[in-house]
């Protein structure tokens, strides 16, 4: 049985980075990242950044039981998942429990956003934006 599994870590900043993930399942992160500019001033806070996960485990935990699991997926994705989803999902565990609750999906590490926010001042911005997107293609080649 896959343990937290896949989308989780495909979804959560970084994740989509650090590990190739099934291609029709891995989220844009330029996309997640546009997403979470809740005010829509072409900049994204921690705070945006951080209420875009809020809800996006909101949609990921299906069950609503405050863990992402297994159970949580569809069986397609479980299927075609594999074992490198769950590798990637492992560095969000905080706890080792070998479940995502929704404070280590919530307020686990945002790579993606440190990575984005190259000044450290809490925000990425229209610059930090482009830079970010043109590493991310790079990467994905």
């Amino acid at each position: 049985m896959l343990r937290i599994q896949s989308l989780a870590a495909a979804i959560l900043a970084g994740a989509a980075l650090a590990a190739p993930a099934v291609a029709r399942d891995r989220p844009d992160p330029m996309e997640m990242l546009a997403k979470s500019d809740a005010n829509g001033d072409g900049a994204i806070s921690r705070a945006e950044f951080i209420d875009g996960r809020r809800a996006r485990f909101a949609k990921m935990d299906r069950d609503g039981d405050g863990y992402f699991s297994a159970e949580d997926l569809p069986r397609i994705v479980r299927k075609r998942a594999g074992d490198k989803l769950e590798k990637a999902a492992e560095g969000l565990d905080a706890n080792r429990d070998g479940r995502l609750s929704r404070a280590e999906f919530v307020d686990g590490p945002a790579r993606l956003f440190d990575l984005g926010d190259a000044d450290g001042n809490g925000v990425i911005d229209r610059s930090e934006m482009e830079r970010l997107g043109a590493a991310i293609a790079a990467r994905r080649g």
